[in-house]
């Protein structure tokens, strides 16, 4: 079973029927419902970016409509997304990966220097020695 993708306008109307204070968490459950109804999914997973959207001017006043990209994956479960919002979390990610290496490169170069001034040390303390052994008079 593939991946099932769609986009979907979803219309939050009625949720302004309910107690002011309680909007927010019904604009929630309304996008979760709307998403198991039409994709036919066991459970649905809303990301960050649709939830502070929803809640964005407060909990009393949500969006009047939502348009979002709902995936299915092969487990059954459905992930809410906004439009465009899995490729600059992909963008982050590759970003965050890019700063590590280099970090890791820096910490790499850093640790070959300190042995290499390591091992310099060692031979300048190892040549005076060898001096002080060939000075001596043979027997």
């Amino acid at each position: 079973m593939a991946t099932l993708e769609r986009i979907y306008t979803i219309p939050l109307g009625k949720v302004y029927s309910a107690v002011r204070n309680k909007r927010g968490r019904k604009a929630i459950q309304l996008i979760r419902g709307f998403a198991a109804r039409h994709l036919k999914a066991e459970s649905v997973k809303i990301s960050e970016g649709v939830n502070s959207l929803v809640l964005r001017d407060g909990i009393q006043k949500p969006p009047r409509r939502i348009k979002v990209r709902i995936v299915k994956d092969d487990k059954g479960t459905a992930k809410v997304w906004l439009i465009g919002e899995e490729e600059k979390a992909k963008e982050l990610a590759e970003a965050k990966k890019k700063e590590e290496e280099a970090k890791k490169k820096e910490e790499g170069s850093k640790k070959e220097e300190k042995k290499e001034e390591a091992k310099k040390k060692q031979e300048g303390q190892q040549a005076p020695q060898l001096q002080k052994q060939s000075q001596q008079p043979k027997k």
